[in-house]
């Protein structure tokens, strides 16, 4: 027993030899004494470095963190503020073990914690055993990868500290690129990709060849590009819990190879439609066209503009047990509960087309088709929306109005067309800012003129900026919502798609309380989410600036439609 204490039970927890609650009842015992020597002094350090001021500190002691919550004993009973106080500022969970106050007093006089000094010894992740920072600024990603690598025995140990850094901090993406320094990596967070470190010139290639074995690829080919996912075998613990699947994708270039590693969840993050950012307006005729027994539904946008999130998210919703929902994929990204998913894979001929002719022969109510690409998948698509499905599917637009004279182009028969279109969804993910630093921002002439709003109506005192703290990585971003532009297909649209032209379309929009890119950017802003600068940088200049065919004017934001929300 006496050699069990020479670690704390916070790294027995860590390396499995007890559980949780067999850690609790060892530090806390029955009469609520603290054993103090048993405690971790980098779970105390971690903890007490999110609260600068001593002061506002109620009187408790971290335990143990495990799984993103942090276990604290208290001797005083906390109100629900104080609790709320605490796990907004450590971003977990916090949970309680009463205590007696002479254990707080002696860890407190143990810490001493009335002079507020506290080593400054570098934190680890209780998960991960990796190194953390005070503050997550981009440099000291920086440093928290290097540092990883450092301890990196191999090519194959280094490939997945940085995929390991990468997870830890939200990206989507990783970039190793080859330059003439050493190979760049850059991580995907929020959209936007960051510099992170240099591997040395002398390792690039043994990286990029370390990542093909991991990825099962001919590591003797590099004049062409590749395309694979690594197995299995090479996820941590940590990665199979959270059920990712690790796409990687190479291509030959100027200095070597080029390899980007997709970071891609099993699962759908988003747990409802109203969580993905349509407006209340928006949403209630969305939800319209889901409970539709049969057409059509297109969703616009580039790559990574959140369109396979709201997708999933739909069919979450709308799979019930009474209906039979199919779909063709190419990935097939998420794995949905009682949903039959099928991928693509041209070379054995099971293109889009062909998976979508043998779903039909399934007996579907519910069609997914991931993309429509060739003329052959929208006809096809279009005569099952006509004949008793509902069909959700995506094409690449710029906007929703684009979308009705591609597939046009795709499926001339319009009368199809304007039979089977229910709506299309054009979306673009924009940043959202920072509840940790943000602050109250007074907008410019310049900012009111983007959105074509005046100061009497632009409801001023709710926009908000983010001023860049550790929690955002100094950007005053945090996270990604949906900002949507819903073109329903009313009988006017139908007639002008039938036997109108785009003109024609453009012109009944401008008429009429049109849901778009414009409107949404307006209330987004107004309501502090984002910020006129993240707008600028999603959104297309023509969706701010398109000039109505009718009056050559720009189109002004309806304030009754502002304050629907």
């Amino acid at each position: 027993m006496q050699k069990q204490h020479h670690r704390s039970v916070w790294q027995r927890l860590k390396s499995k030899e007890i559980t949780c609650e067999q850690a609790l009842k060892l530090l806390v015992d029955e009469s609520g004494l603290v054993h103090l020597e048993l405690l971790d002094s980098e779970v105390s350090q971690r903890f007490l470095r999110e609260f600068p001021d001593r002061k506002s500190l109620p009187p408790v002691i971290p335990l143990l963190l495990w799984r993103n919550c942090y276990f604290l004993g208290s001797s005083i009973p906390l109100s629900p503020d104080a609790i709320k106080k605490l796990s907004e500022q450590t971003l977990t969970e916090v949970k309680f073990v009463p205590i007696q106050h002479k254990s707080y007093r002696a860890w407190v006089h143990h810490h001493n914690l009335d002079n507020n000094r506290l080593s400054s010894a570098p934190l680890l992740n209780p998960l991960t055993g990796e190194l953390e920072k005070e503050q997550v600024k981009e440099e000291d990603i920086s440093e928290a990868t290097e540092f990883s690598l450092s301890k990196a025995a191999d090519q194959i140990s280094r490939i997945k500290a940085i995929i390991s850094s990468a997870l830890r901090n939200r990206a989507s993406d990783i970039h190793l690129e080859p330059m003439p320094n050493g190979l760049r990596v850059r991580y995907r967070i929020d959209g936007i990709l960051r510099n992170i470190t240099t591997l040395p010139l002398d390792v690039s290639r043994k990286a990029i060849i370390a990542l093909k074995v991991m990825s099962d690829m001919d590591i003797s080919e590099s004049r062409r590009p590749q395309d694979a996912r690594i197995g299995d075998k090479y996820m941590s613990e940590q990665d199979g819990e959270q059920s990712l699947d690790m796409r990687v994708s190479t291509l030959p270039c100027v200095g070597g190879e080029k390899a980007v590693i997709r970071l891609l969840p099993r699962e759908n993050n988003f747990s409802s439609i109203e969580e993905l950012g349509f407006s209340d307006r928006t949403l209630a005729t969305y939800k319209h066209w889901l409970q539709q027994p049969q057409g059509m539904i297109i969703f616009t946008g580039p790559t990574g503009s959140g369109k396979t999130s709201t997708l999933y998210t739909s069919l979450q919703k709308i799979a019930q047990d009474h209906v039979n929902v199919v779909t063709v994929e190419n990935p097939v990204e998420y794995v949905l509960p009682g949903i039959t998913q099928t991928q693509v894979h041209e070379p054995a001929g099971m293109t889009f087309a062909a998976g979508l002719r043998a779903i039909l022969r399934q007996d579907p109510d519910i069609i997914m088709i991931g993309e429509i690409r060739d003329a052959e998948t929208a006809e096809t698509a279009v005569r099952a929306a006509l004949t008793g499905h509902l069909v959700l599917t995506t094409l690449h637009t710029n906007d929703a109005i684009s979308a009705v004279p591609r597939l046009k182009d795709l499926c001339p028969d319009a009368g199809f067309i304007s039979d089977a279109l229910l709506g299309v969804v054009a979306q673009r993910l924009v940043r959202k800012v920072c509840p940790h630093c943000s602050e109250p921002y007074q907008p410019t002439e310049a900012d009111l003129k983007v959105l074509g709003l005046d100061m009497e109506h632009a409801h001023v005192q709710d926009w908000r900026h983010g001023r860049g703290c550790a929690k955002c990585f100094n950007s005053g971003y945090i996270g990604r919502e949906a900002i949507v532009e819903l073109l329903n297909v009313d009988e006017t649209v139908k007639r002008i798609i039938y036997e109108g032209t785009t003109t024609q379309l453009h012109h009944y929009i401008n008429e009429t309380n049109f849901d778009s890119f414009r409107l949404a950017a307006v209330r987004k802003v107004t309501k502090g989410i984002t910020t006129v600068s993240e707008i600028l940088r999603v959104l297309p200049h023509s969706a701010l600036y398109q000039k109505s065919y009718a009056s050559h004017v720009l189109p002004q934001p309806s304030m009754e439609l502002l304050h629907v929300n």
